[in-house]
């Protein structure tokens, strides 16, 4: 079956202007006006096989074409590393879609960066650290088959400003971009503009127990935090966010950072850091006649003992640019941000 579809949809993809190419990193690569979708095919997705797929797109958007079913936790899953998902039934429409504007004689994009003013249309946005707005078409009139993608609306205002709705776990923005640009001023003195871009973040809870009896004491270890971990660049950040919601209103263009760091590579670091922080050495005092014997011993939690939940989640930041250097600003608090968000971050 892999091997018809992916001839299906090569000439398909061909015929609606594309080029295709085959590739280490997916089954296909197609490329146009300079914009690259790279299409995997899969039975289904499980967490390894997202990840190792997101890790290895770099200057594109990713697609997976599911074949068999697959749980709605894992397509959310692949859309928070910035991968669209599609089903049979999102397949067979696009295919038919194509198919149709190949007869008659029209051109069809399957993806495009640029908003059509359709109301007959959804958009599924792809959430990449790449292109800005990049949109897989669709026009599912099936409330049932978009159970599992749900769509980003996209609305204009009195001044045709372009507004998106964002599915995305993200904190709210409460800062505009003049407001975040007033706040960078005493940083940078003049400022050439700022842009906005979505930031993922590790949330993470933990809870520990730990009991150890040394002759006839009880050793408690107990504790508990929380706290975030930049899933760009693993820096831990000690913030208060306001609430976290499934979606998120932009103005405006922006970009969507996507995560090198996995759930289980920070949860390793995590269990280190947790039992570092929470081992305690205890003295013990004992008198044999008239002599006095100290003992030291040391106890630490084991990681069977420590829970951890963890959540991905983005955070919306201004990056005001000077002559040189940059600041950023956390869009949901005005915080101005004490370590760079990106690798790539030039700070004063």
């Amino acid at each position: 079956m892999k091997n018809k579809l992916s001839k299906i949809l090569n000439d398909i993809l061909t015929s609606s202007g594309y080029n295709v190419m085959d590739s280490s990193t997916a089954d296909l690569i197609a490329e146009k006006n300079g914009e690259k979708m790279y299409i995997k095919f899969e039975s289904r997705l499980d967490r390894s096989s997202i990840e190792n797929f997101s890790r290895n797109i770099s200057d594109g958007v990713g697609l997976f074409v599911i074949t068999g079913g697959t749980e709605q936790e894992m397509v959310a899953n692949a859309r928070r590393n910035g991968i669209m998902v599609w089903d049979w039934d999102e397949l067979a429409y696009q295919i038919g879609k194509a198919v149709l504007a190949d007869l008659e004689e029209k051109d069809v994009d399957l993806v495009q960066t640029e908003a059509v003013d359709s109301p007959q249309e959804n958009y599924i946005i792809a959430e990449d650290n790449t292109f800005q707005n990049n949109m897989f078409v669709t026009s599912v009139p099936d409330e049932e088959r978009n159970s599992t993608l749900k769509p980003a609306a996209t609305i204009m205002n009195e001044d045709t400003e372009k507004i998106t709705e964002l599915n995305l776990k993200s904190s709210p923005i409460n800062i505009t971009k003049d407001k975040a640009i007033s706040i960078a001023r005493p940083h940078l003195g003049n400022v050439s503009g700022a842009e906005l871009k979505f930031v993922p973040f590790w949330k993470y809870i933990y809870s520990l127990h730990s009991e150890y009896q040394f002759k006839s004491k009880i050793i408690d270890i107990s504790g508990e935090g929380e706290g975030f971990i930049n899933a760009v660049n693993g820096n831990t950040e000690e913030f208060v966010l306001p609430k976290i919601c499934n979606s998120v209103q932009v103005e405006g263009e922006y970009d969507i950072r996507s995560p090198s760091l996995t759930d289980s590579e920070i949860r390793e670091e995590l269990l280190e850091k947790i039992i570092d922080e929470h081992t305690k050495d205890v003295k013990f005092g004992n008198t044999v006649g008239e002599a006095i014997i100290s003992e030291h011993k040391r106890f630490k939690p084991m990681k069977d003992d420590i829970s951890i939940k963890t959540e991905l989640v983005y955070v919306p930041v201004w990056e005001a640019k000077g002559k040189r250097n940059s600041v950023e600003i956390n869009a949901s608090t005005a915080e101005v941000l004490a370590n760079p968000s990106d690798s790539d971050v030039e700070f004063v």
